[in-house]
């Protein structure tokens, strides 16, 4: 059954300000898709979904795939079927919003996007995991760890979000990506594809699921900063 709905576990104000207690198992969460994106535990590392397995791309470079017990404190997820597919060449981050936009008019809707190709270059981060008493995801990003893989094939997982729905969400592309050997992977700051496969699927509703734990009923959430501190740590 296709599905308009991105089911979403907390929120991104919530993880901006330190909120990083895993508070939503795997378990859960794959009821709400097998599509989508988000982080470990402790920021112990990134999440990615697809084909529904849900892949942990740990700080240190690991990649294993989570058990139904494991706890995150953040995801989006959604049943991907894609309503369009296209081919692409020579792109980059910036540049994928015109390719969708020549489709469709994105500016005011939710959309799930999934690349499959051959990158020229991918820049890539990986949170590390974090001690209690956390900091803000700003200062724990000054620990990720970075890197560029060049002439790599693989996936990019992730979604569209409007402007008007930045501090729920991440405005823009909030993408993640592995390889085919499922070896290496970490959330997009940028790419340069050389030619892959485009697919997308609009998404007419969200559903945000908010933690019920006193961490995050308890949590200080005010932030006058939010808009620039997610655009500087999600790039």
């Amino acid at each position: 059954m296709k599905s308009l709905i991105i089911n979403q576990y907390s929120t991104m104000h919530a993880l901006m300000s330190g909120v990083f207690d895993g508070m939503f198992s795997i378990a859960e969460i794959s009821q709400g898709g097998s599509f989508g994106i988000g982080c470990s535990h402790a920021l112990a590392g990134e999440m990615i979904a697809l084909d529904d397995t849900f892949f942990e791309i740990q700080g240190t470079g690991n990649v294993r795939r989570f058990s139904e017990y494991d706890q995150l404190p953040f995801a989006q997820l959604t049943y991907f079927h894609p309503s369009e597919q296209f081919p692409v060449s020579d792109i980059s981050k910036k540049e994928l919003y015109s390719e969708l936009s020549a489709q469709i008019n994105i500016d005011n809707i939710f959309v799930a996007v999934k690349i499959e190709g051959i990158f020229k270059e991918i820049w890539l981060r990986r949170t590390n995991y974090q001690e209690k008493p956390y900091k803000t995801f700003v200062e724990a990003t000054v620990e990720q760890s970075e890197n560029i893989l060049q002439n790599v094939s693989g996936v990019m997982v992730g979604f569209w979000t409007p402007d008007i729905f930045h501090g729920i969400s991440v405005a823009g592309f909030h993408i993640h990506f592995i390889d085919d050997a499922r070896k290496n992977g970490g959330h997009v700051f940028d790419f340069e594809l050389q030619n892959g496969l485009l697919s997308y699927e609009l998404k007419q509703n969200i559903k945000v699921h908010l933690p019920d734990n006193s961490e995050y009923i308890n949590a200080d959430l005010k932030m006058n900063d939010l808009a620039d501190a997610i655009r500087k740590s999600e790039g």
